[in-house]
This record gives C-alpha cells, structure tokens and sequence, in this order.
C-alpha cells in the first residue's frame, strides 16, 4: 500500500514536465538572471584588478594539511567519520518510511510536487528558490521514500568531502573529527527530512569557499565568478546564508579602514575602493541583489516567521548547543586578538568566517527571533547550522589542549546522543500511518465516506488548517481509489490560501473535499486526538464511546452512530 516502486513511469516525461514546473511557475528566473547578468558585467569590467589584486595577499592560513597513511589517529578519525555516516542513516531509515513520516511530507508542497514538480519558493513568505532544488528531477524518477532517503546519504557524503576540501588549514586528526561530530549533532541530523534545504545549502556554500580559495591562490577569474555563483546558489537555498557573507564582507571592509585603505579621501572616491576590493564590490553587489528582491516581494505579514517566533527563553533551550560553540569560538577569537595584531594578515577567511557565523547567529535569534514552534519543527536546531559548522571549525583551528579538545568532543557527542534519541522518541508518524491503513480498510471505492476529524489544537487557525490539509493530503496520496470526505471543527477554509496554491486549478486533485463543521453527523467516522482534551472532545468521547473502533498512542477512532 505504501510502498512505491522504485522507479516511476514515463520518467523522461516526467523529467520535463517537473523541471517545466519549477522553472515556469514563477518569475524567479528573470529576477536571477537580472542578478547574475549585472555581476557579470561588474566582474568583466573589474577583471583587470581581479586578476592582479593588491589586497588579497594571506588570504587564508598558510598550512594544508594531507592524510597521512602512516598516522593511526588520522586513521582513527576516518573511521569515526564512517561510523558517523552510517549511524546517521540508520536513524533516517528508522523513521515511519512513508509521506505519514512528518508534517511536512503530508503536506500539500510536498505531495504537490510528487504530482506535478516541484513550485519554487519565490514570493512574500520566502525568497529560496534554489531550496530543495533537486527534488523536481528526483520526485520525477523515484517516488520510493526509502530510495530518496539513499539520496540524503549521497548529501552526506558531499557535505563531509567539501568540508574536508575547504578547512584543509586544520590539522587531519581533528579534522575529520570535527566533521563526524559535526555529523551527529542534532543540528545537522535533524535536517535529515528530505524536503530540508540545509544539506544542499552547505554542499553550494563549501564549494563557493573551495573557489574563493583557488581565486586568492591563482588570480583566476573563472574562481572568482566560480565563487559569486556559489554564494548566489547558496543566498538563494536558504536565508541564513545572507548575514553569513555579510559578515565575511564587514571583516574585509574593518581591516581595510584598519590599513587604511578606506579612509575620508577615498570615501568620496569610491572608485579607489572598488579597485582595491573588487572580490568584495562582488560580494556587496550580491547581497543588495537579493536584499532588493526580498524588499520587492513583501506585500503583508509574513506567517512563516510569525508562526515561528520565540521568547528568548525558549530560543535559548532551542539553540543551547550551538549558542555554547558560538561562545566558546568568540572566546577564543578575543583571546587571540589581544595575544596577536589581528591585522597582520588579511582576516577575510579567518575570523571572516567566525564574524559570518555570528551575524548568521544575529539573524536567526536577535532579528527575527526564530526558534522552530510549529509541530513538524519544534525544537529542533537546525536554523543555526552555518554558525554551528563556522565556530567549531574556529574551534578545531585554534585549540590546542588534547585534554580540552577530548573534552570538547565528549560534550558534542554526549549532547548529541542524547537529543537525537529524544527527538526519535517524539516521532510520531507510525501512529498516523496505523490511522492511515485503519480507515483505509473500512472505506469504500463505491460510495463516499465521510471522516470528521480533530486534531490536537495547535493555537492558531492558520496552523490548525494546515494540519487537516496535511493529513487530508496524504490520505488523498496514497489512497486515490477510495472515497472521502474530511470534515473539523479546526478548519476553516482560507480562499485565499487555497488561490495561492491552485496552480493550474489542480487544487481538487490534491487532497480530498475539506468541509468545516462543527461536530459530526450521523453516518460520519470519528477521528479525535488524544491530547485534545478540549470539552467538545470529551463530550464527544462520551457519546461515542460504545463505538470505539481503535486507537493507538495518538489517535481514538469511533464508527458512525
């Protein structure tokens, strides 16, 4: 029933009418290419200063550190590295296996694009359309949920290589220690779920550090457009990615004012700079590009991060892990400037990178206030992973004690192991599949059947909408031949959410007929959360109760009277 073959038909098809999707629904491309061409033309005029800079000497930290076959703890680190991947994919084959996994999979986006391709996010609530950017072609050949999560492993292996790759500075043991601890922490794990863009966001950001670093080494102009593209791809995967290159941007222009390159006179010739910075003019260029489309697409509030701000007490349980390495790394960071001229060498990709985390950081907690509330996210850390990958990576550099970096380690992986397995054991997805195979033997292909469902009240009517339009989804997936109505008290259809989601009036083919009603009528199948304990539902249980059908941890089920 749940299970999908591994590959689709018609998979040439599908390839063109998915990406057709992705590429044609919105306007996104023209506003990139209006992006990409004017850094273009930037970068051809700047070429000359490009390929012979001035300012760009000690770019990055002189080491480069290669396995050494003869090193065992090299060798040891390798091994954890392996262990760590494979850990991390038995934890995602452990999930439910099936779109009743999370939210998330249920949801209308994710069963949406299954049918049709995939809908790049490019509007008032999110400017990402890169997120999940592989999912049109993937979604067009297999639909086998365990043969996409094979695919989250390839992620796994990319995302390791282009970290060993770029912090090559560091040392190999602890190197590849960093990144297999890297790997468990919940913040990165916890991005696992196939529809998180996190994974692919890392991959672009690394590669674009990769060629940043082979530009300041061979003065070549492909590394130099190599690396704008990547940050660009990166900007456009997920948002956190823009005070991370700000903050790289502010270190360059602080050690400039520093040596004085940026000073009165060459602020009202600004031209001086540009010669001076021309990797940086490039950078900016960029960041005001996405910061104009992200200006232009606001038309009202943004629900996305209403829906998921926080009290600063609840972001600091959220972000405690990460926001302790970020203190630890800034620590360190104020230990060696006063030991060491921070000028001496361009800082750019040295404390360039630690600044980045922090503004990334700044972002999420002090700007928009984010701490993931809603039921597919709560708790869980992963808005803070760029600054999480940065400050262990400052970390791992600069610490020297054996004793306190085992310590480091020790703490990192017993945090880990211990929300890892709290997260598993709040998982609750088998419960909505036992629901699923429930009613699916006791509804009809011939005539329909009418489900009046309640859900754990989650608040907000948005919210509460969203939850029956999910499961409704996911029912309307996995069990076309049947006949169904859904009915709740929780939903209220919104028209103008349902406009925005009927591309190409495909809406009826997505979910089920969703009815509001107030309470169930004769003849209609009883679903009601356990914890809603509202008195609606306890009357309800009442009434019901000679007709329990079944239940599991989450769900009561009751015939029609």
């Amino acid at each position: 029933m749940f299970e999908r073959p591994l590959f689709q038909d018609n998979i040439l098809h599908n390839l063109w009418e998915f990406n057709k999707t992705f590429l044609t629904t919105r306007d996104w491309p023209l506003h990139l290419g209006i992006v990409l061409a004017v850094l273009l033309v930037v970068l051809f005029l700047l070429r000359k200063y490009l390929r012979s800079p001035s300012g760009y000497q000690n770019i990055f930290p002189a080491d480069n550190f290669v396995f050494d076959n003869n090193d065992w703890r090299q060798w040891l680190s390798l091994l954890g590295v392996i262990v760590a991947i494979i850990f991390s994919e038995i934890y995602i084959y452990m999930g439910e296996n099936s779109l009743f996994e999370n939210y998330d999979l249920m949801a209308i986006n994710t069963t949406r694009s299954m049918r049709y391709g995939l809908v790049a996010s490019f509007d008032y609530i999110r400017v990402i359309p890169f997120a999940s950017w592989y999912l049109s072609t993937l979604y067009a050949i297999t639909q086998n949920i365990l043969l996409i999560k094979s695919f989250v492993l390839l992620q796994t292996i990319l995302a390791a290589w282009a970290m060993y790759a770029f912090f090559s500075y560091i040392p190999v043991a602890r190197r590849l220690l960093m990144i297999a601890l890297l790997i468990v922490a919940p913040t990165y794990l916890q991005s696992a779920n196939i529809i998180f863009p996190e994974r692919d966001m890392i991959i672009v950001l690394m590669l674009g550090l990769i060629c940043a670093r082979r530009y300041f080494t061979t003065h070549l102009l492909r590394w130099a457009f190599a690396f704008i593209f990547f940050m660009n791809v990166a900007m456009y995967t997920k948002e956190t990615c823009i005070t991370f290159y700000f903050g790289i941007l502010l270190t360059s222009i602080l050690y400039n004012v520093g040596k004085s390159v940026i000073n009165f006179s060459t602020l009202i010739r600004p031209w001086q700079i540009i010669k001076q910075m021309p990797l940086e003019t490039l950078i900016g260029l960029s960041l005001v590009g996405y910061t104009v489309i992200y200006i232009k697409m606001q038309e009202g509030d943004n629900f996305y991060l209403s829906a998921n701000k926080a009290d600063i007490l609840s972001q600091l349980n959220t972000y405690r892990f990460e926001l302790s390495l970020l203190a630890i790394a800034v620590i360190m960071a104020v230990r060696r400037v006063v030991l060491q001229p921070l000028f001496k060498d361009n800082p750019f990709f040295r404390e360039g990178l630690l600044l980045g985390a922090i503004c990334s950081a700044l972002m999420v907690v002090a700007i928009f206030k984010l701490a993931p509330t809603t039921p597919h996210l709560a708790g869980k850390s992963y808005y803070l992973l760029v600054s999480t990958i940065f400050a262990a990576a400052y970390i791992f550099e600069h610490l020297r004690t054996k004793t306190l970096m085992a310590l480091l380690a020790v703490y990192m992986l017993a945090y880990s192991l211990v929300m890892n397995i709290r997260y598993k054991q709040n998982e609750n997805g088998g419960y909505y599949r036992e629901i699923a195979e429930f009613m699916a033997e006791h509804t009809s292909t011939v005539r329909p059947n009418t489900l009046f469902v309640m859900e754990k009240n989650y608040g907000t009517k948005v919210l509460n909408q969203w939850i029956v339009e999910t499961i409704d989804t996911a029912f309307r997936y996995y069990f076309d031949d049947r006949l169904m109505i859904f009915k709740s008290d929780a939903h209220h259809l919104d028209r103008s959410i349902v406009g925005k989601l009927n591309l190409y009036g495909r809406i009826p083919l997505i979910y089920f007929p969703i009815i509001p009603q107030a309470l169930p009528q004769a003849g209609e199948w009883l679903i009601i959360h356990k914890q809603n304990t509202t008195t609606k539902a306890n009357n309800l249980r009442q009434q019901y109760r000679a007709n329990k059908v079944f239940e599991n941890r989450l769900f009561e089920v009751y015939a029609p009277l």
